[in-house]
């Protein structure tokens, strides 16, 4: 999601990157003329790399029809990208990792407003998702145990003693590879083809198949370990598959 984000940001303003809350805000630059169209696609790259960000985890054997369930809701998130539906991703935005969001920014209103404001960004430049591909996730976590809630009635669940029944949740890292098309300015608005893998981070209530995904922001290792605090700190536990970006000629 967060290559979506971004290139519509970096082509119209300039790029300012805070890498500690994965961040990108807008910023006026001021470039040459003869400068400007290196700079302009140099941008997109350094974008795509840059939002990339590495998290760390323990990880949990799991089921192979779990991990099935995750690549799907990961791909179901990717083909609503392609649709155009970019508000999918915000539905389905983790809701802890949400109201952390908010309060990062102000206010929930505040947080809705900036991801709309993105949404009229990408309609306005013209960028596509073009391509979407999700992978058999390569980690599983046991990450976080709360009160279940029934998602019809929006009520704590109870047992047959009338006790609250307490949940774990699953994080799963999940390859995925991305192709966008975005319009050239410079060339008469000829489609340019960029591509990035990356993952997505998907989250569910253990035995549901009810995903949500860490969108909006890429999450630093920081912000996964304040959500998560029994995420290990050596990102190489956590298996994320490597990051790259490109564009295709």
């Amino acid at each position: 999601m967060v290559i979506v984000e971004a290139y519509a940001v970096a082509l119209s303003h300039g790029l300012t990157f805070l890498s500690r809350t994965g961040m990108y805000m807008p910023s006026r630059v001021v470039i040459t003329r003869r400068s400007k169209m290196n700079l302009y696609f140099h941008t997109i790259i350094v974008v795509m790399l840059m939002c990339t960000m590495r998290v760390d985890a323990q990880r949990v054997a799991i089921d192979p029809v779990i991990a099935e369930q995750a690549q799907a809701a990961v791909q179901k998130m990717g083909l609503e990208l392609m649709r155009g539906n970019f508000k999918y991703s915000q539905e389905r935005m983790y809701p802890r990792w949400k109201r952390r969001l908010a309060k990062r920014i102000g206010s929930m209103e505040s947080l809705d407003r900036q991801l709309a404001s993105g949404d009229q960004q990408r309609v306005k430049m013209g960028l596509i998702v073009s391509g979407y591909r999700a992978d058999r996730p390569t980690a599983f976590f046991d990450v976080w145990r709360a009160k279940k809630v029934n998602p019809d009635s929006g009520k704590l669940e109870l047992d047959d003693d009338g006790r609250e029944i307490m949940v774990s949740h699953w994080l799963a890292v999940v390859p995925t590879t991305t192709q966008v098309k975005v319009p050239d300015p410079q060339q008469g608005g000829r489609m340019r083809t960029l591509e990035e893998k990356s993952y997505a981070i998907a989250i569910t209530e253990k035995g549901a198949n009810n995903w949500y995904f860490l969108t909006g922001m890429k999450p630093t290792i920081q912000d996964l370990r304040s959500l998560f605090p029994s995420l290990p700190i050596d990102r190489n536990e956590l298996g994320l598959p490597e990051s790259s970006a490109r564009e295709i000629k």
